[in-house]
């Protein structure tokens, strides 16, 4: 997709031919398609996400080093075997930048602060977990803690269970086997966007890296609690894109005017289609109104102030992903009068969540909203 500038100010052409990768790389890349080639995929997510391995491998050979920034290897040992990650490590032998495994500290580190509630006001607490927590609703039944996974420690129908032991036989006050946690439904998978703002304003306001730790900590959590889950994280200023962890971290990323809403809508909804069947949620956080859309032409247009035009077409695509079944949920960062007219008129549409929220409260709010089904 090429986009329309007012002014060209700098830097690489942005429609110059790449180089592709010569060498080593060249050939990682070969050996990774014949793995893609000869997978079997065991569901239609699999499926889907060989789709998307195939399609980064093809712009990675095209000569786009960010097509497989960030990429997991653990994510292709499941869908590749050990050749995969073996492969992607041949990629970018001179790339000094954060591997997988540094990625994965990071994530952890952010999930870990969040979740001890450091993410919040200072003096206050962790925002709560929403309802159903990480799991199921309750059944009213109770199972042994030890297979229990994540699921709370029940005080009640651990005493319960150890009164009904010490009145069969004598024994301690408390046993290992006597603890209980409550019995839950299976929780559905989830095909979750997250659209993360990264107009200039963001970085102004220093809003950028609260989100940037959100969406690190997202991924930690679906990689290590929730692995059957989908999640999307898209970038918007004045075209958006998918961004892999390693481009959310990456330094000296170029900020132009424009919070493409519109583009970033549609490509959440091209991921809610590529995984039908799962929960579909999305979740935006922005700090403004559009600015700009993608034009029928497939170029991007900014305005300043908004057109009516932006607006229109970002609640028609809206209501295109609202139609898919989605709940969507606005995590708003700021308050303005233009902002809250768009407000208004998202908050009208049955399915769609509106949220105050800042630097401080961002990441807790994006993993509470992450959990609810």
């Amino acid at each position: 997709m090429r986009y329309r500038y007012r002014a060209y100010t700098g830097g690489p052409d942005p429609l110059a031919e790449p180089d592709p990768p010569t060498g080593a790389q060249a050939r990682a890349v070969d050996e990774l398609r014949a793995l893609v080639a000869a997978a079997e995929p065991d569901s239609d997510a699999d499926r889907a996400d060989l789709a998307v391995l195939e399609e980064a491998l093809s712009r990675y050979g095209e000569g786009d080093r960010s097509a497989l920034a960030g990429t997991d290897p653990a994510d292709l040992l499941r869908l590749l075997g050990p050749e995969g990650g073996a492969a992607l490590d041949r990629l970018d032998p001179d790339d000094h930048g954060l591997g997988p495994r540094e990625l994965r500290r990071l994530g952890d580190a952010a999930l870990r602060d969040l979740e001890r509630g450091r993410g919040t006001r200072p003096g206050g607490r962790g925002t709560p977990a929403g309802p159903g927590g990480t799991a199921g609703e309750p059944t009213g039944a109770f199972m042994p803690y030890e297979v229990a996974g994540d699921r709370p420690l029940d005080a009640g129908a651990t005493a319960r269970e150890a009164a009904l032991r010490r009145a069969r036989t004598a024994g301690p006050a408390l046993l290992p086997e006597d603890l209980r946690a409550a019995e839950t439904e299976p929780e559905s998978a989830a095909a979750v966007s997250l659209l993360v703002d990264q107009s200039h304003s963001m970085v102004t306001r220093s809003l950028h890296e609260a989100a940037a730790r959100a969406a690190l900590a997202l991924h930690a959590l679906v990689r290590t609690r929730h692995p059957c889950d989908r999640v999307q994280v898209v970038g918007f200023g004045e075209s958006a894109v998918e961004l892999a962890p390693a481009a959310l971290v990456a330094p000296d990323r170029r900020r132009g005017p424009g919070t493409n809403l519109h583009h970033a809508l549609r490509l959440a909804r091209g991921h809610l289609r590529r995984h039908r069947g799962l929960v579909p949620r999305v979740l935006v956080v922005t700090d403004g109104e559009p600015t700009a859309h993608v034009g029928e032409d497939g170029d991007a247009r900014f305005s300043w102030p908004p057109a009516p035009r932006t607006v229109e077409v970002t609640l028609a695509e809206l209501d295109a992903v609202l139609r898919e079944g989605a709940e969507v949920t606005f995590l708003l960062l700021a308050d303005d009068p233009r902002l809250r007219a768009f407000r208004a008129l998202v908050e009208r549409r049955r399915g769609v969540r509106v949220v105050d929220a800042d630097a401080d409260l961002l990441g807790p709010l994006v993993l509470d909203h992450y959990r609810r089904r």
